[in-house]
């Protein structure tokens, strides 16, 4: 390798007076550190001699490596994750504080855990978590330094949950890091700590509670703004309302706790002052709710490709569109290798398929750009996903979506998949509005029958959206194989 390269790449410096170049990490046990593809991009290094300035040190950021974008094990952990045979659930992914308490938890048997790489945890990474896990696990030492990271780590992550995307809190005990706690106590006490691992709000709320009294009304009036100011960040509206649902109750609880006979008015005569609970109507009172939810369900849409001759039969599959989508990277992984993050971070709603992208990406990550189909399928069939791989195959095939195929020509499965992808992504977002309007037009009352049009003419406009698109992919039902170019040998439908 040229000295250029050497220096590129982070592994010697130049020091000041010095003419030649140095070993960046000289003494230091090193540690690679290595992409999603699998691929060593950086290292981390432990100082050997007690007094040196720095007891570790990472690579410095280059063209190959940003410590804010990478997870230390983060390949391993993934494929340690996929659920096992006979299991249903994929295990979750833990995140802890350094590369060194990863390495002590494999030596006992733990392989899904990952680190940051000297650094807080970044936006980034938390992406990359959730690519893995729709509710990873951040785990921190329970001494004050780990309770603020965790606390940062809260802020961090509530602009961006979404229903089905969080995070929970495990602290471990005062004074102890994983390394400690395994080395000296084994592989139960961490297990301990991980069950009991604490939900999003419930960290939230004790972080803002814990160690205060709220004796004045003043003290509750400030915890209460405090509160609404922290969820008000959540960007997902539907999973905000829940939290400020759930910050009502908390607030009940804490400054009128129920007592027999009398508290559950005072209960209610707060939600109703907040604007939520029984209060507003809904499922359980208000007479406004029930009948303008009989209108929103009134006009509710089927899903049409559900209904049609293409899937009758197979209900239990992904919706055709998300075969597409996946037996597209099947058939032609090289188009995830040349645009991996875009492709990666694609959110599949029906349950298997989640779990058989997630040992894509890892099949994917791991053998790069020598991976054949064949071995992509065969990988795939050994991991338990033979027969839903051939249950989507039949599906696009019935189809006649050709593009999906093996043997169809990369550029145009390329552009079929961006084309399936749009209608994908503006399809879920335009159902979350539909749901949101629904529920809000559930809690109307009849005095608000000025709001409710309004949300009524809005949610018509959606439906008729969804409908446009529902339309726009039933031709597929009508005009048979898109023309476009075919690779190799004709292509058999049935």
């Amino acid at each position: 390798m040229a000295k250029e390269q050497i220096e590129a790449c982070g592994l010697v410096r130049h020091g000041e007076g010095i003419a030649v170049s140095y070993d960046y990490f000289r003494d230091r046990i090193m540690f690679p550190i290595l992409s999603s593809r699998d691929k060593v991009i950086a290292f981390g290094g432990r100082a050997m001699a007690p007094d040196a300035p720095a007891k570790y040190m990472n690579s410095p950021d280059t063209e190959l490596f940003h410590k804010g974008q990478v997870l230390y094990n983060f390949t391993r952990a993934r494929r340690a994750a996929q659920p096992g045979p006979g299991s249903k659930e994929p295990v979750t992914i833990i995140a802890v504080e350094g590369y060194m308490d990863v390495i002590a938890l494999s030596q006992v048997g733990v392989e899904n855990a990952v680190a940051p790489l000297g650094t807080a945890l970044t936006e980034n990474q938390l992406e990359l978590l959730w690519r893995m896990t729709p509710e990873p696990i951040l785990c921190f030492d329970g001494d004050g330094a780990g309770i603020r990271a965790a606390n940062r780590a809260a802020d961090l992550a509530l602009p961006s949950i979404k229903p089905g995307r969080s995070v929970r809190f495990a602290l471990l005990p005062d004074g102890k890091d994983p390394d400690d706690l395994v080395k000296h106590e084994g592989r139960a006490p961490f297990d301990g700590v991980i069950a009991q691992a604490r939900p999003l709000a419930e960290m939230v709320w004790q972080r803002e509670t814990n160690g205060a009294a709220f004796e004045t009304p003043e003290k509750r009036a400030e915890l209460e703004a405090r509160l609404k100011q922290i969820v008000s960040v959540i960007a997902d509206e539907s999973v905000r309302r829940h939290y400020q649902q759930n910050v009502r109750d908390r607030l009940n609880g804490l400054f009128q706790p129920q007592r027999n006979g009398g508290g559950g008015d005072r209960r209610q005569s707060y939600q109703q002052r907040e604007g939520g609970g029984s209060g507003r109507g809904g499922a359980s009172g208000g007479r406004g709710g029930s009948s303008f939810q009989q209108q929103g369900r009134g006009m509710g849409i089927s899903d049409r490709l559900t209904r049609s001759g293409l899937v009758r039969g197979h209900l239990d599959l992904p919706a055709l569109r998300e075969s597409v989508l996946a037996l597209t990277i099947v058939h032609h992984p090289q188009l995830l290798l040349n645009e991996y993050d875009e492709i990666a971070s694609i959110e599949f709603e029906n349950r298997d398929l989640k779990r058989m992208w997630s040992c894509v990406l890892t099949i994917v990550g791991q053998a790069g750009a020598g991976l054949t189909v064949q071995d992509l399928k065969r990988e795939l069939g050994e991991n338990g996903f033979e027969e839903l791989l051939k249950s989507m195959n039949q599906q696009i095939r019935n189809a006649r979506l050709w593009t999906a195929t093996e043997e169809a020509d990369p550029q145009d499965s390329l552009q079929a998949y961006r084309q399936t992808r749009a209608l994908h992504s503006r399809n879920k977002e335009l159902r979350w509005q539909k749901i949101e309007l629904e529920r809000e037009l559930a809690e109307m009352t009849e005095d608000e029958a000025e709001r409710a049009e309004i949300l009524l003419r809005a949610l018509l406009e959606v439906q008729n959206e969804i409908s446009r698109l529902e339309n726009q992919e039933a031709i597929i039902d009508g005009f048979g194989v898109l023309s476009g170019r075919v690779k190799g040998a004709a292509v058999s439908h049935g």
